[in-house]
């Protein structure tokens, strides 16, 4: 359903076009992650569903990869003016995450 939207998320992610508000960087280092961590759940993922930002007027998308030592973790993630990919928050799945 979201494969082609996840493609060119990827596709940016592996061009280095993300960046991350500051919440998902406190986010990050709450939980003992980094960008890097962010970046592979992006590449290794995949988009479990999305949600409409009111604030941004458009869709966020939820995904669930893999952080680098293979913890399962989520990114929400949106698009920029500057087709960057915008990193809003970051956590660690746990069993109550999955539907």
């Amino acid at each position: 359903m979201y494969e082609q939207e996840l493609r060119q998320m990827q596709r940016a992610a592996k061009a280095g076009k993300v960046r991350f508000v500051p919440h998902a960087v406190r986010e990050l280092a709450l939980d003992h992650l980094s960008p890097d961590d962010a970046v592979n759940c992006i590449l290794t993922g995949e988009i479990v569903r999305d949600q409409y930002d009111p604030k941004y007027q458009q869709m966020k998308y939820v995904i669930y990869g893999d952080s680098l030592s293979h913890d399962e973790i989520a990114v929400v993630a949106r698009w920029d003016d500057d087709s960057k990919v915008v990193v809003i928050t970051v956590f660690r799945l746990r069993v109550g995450n999955y539907e």
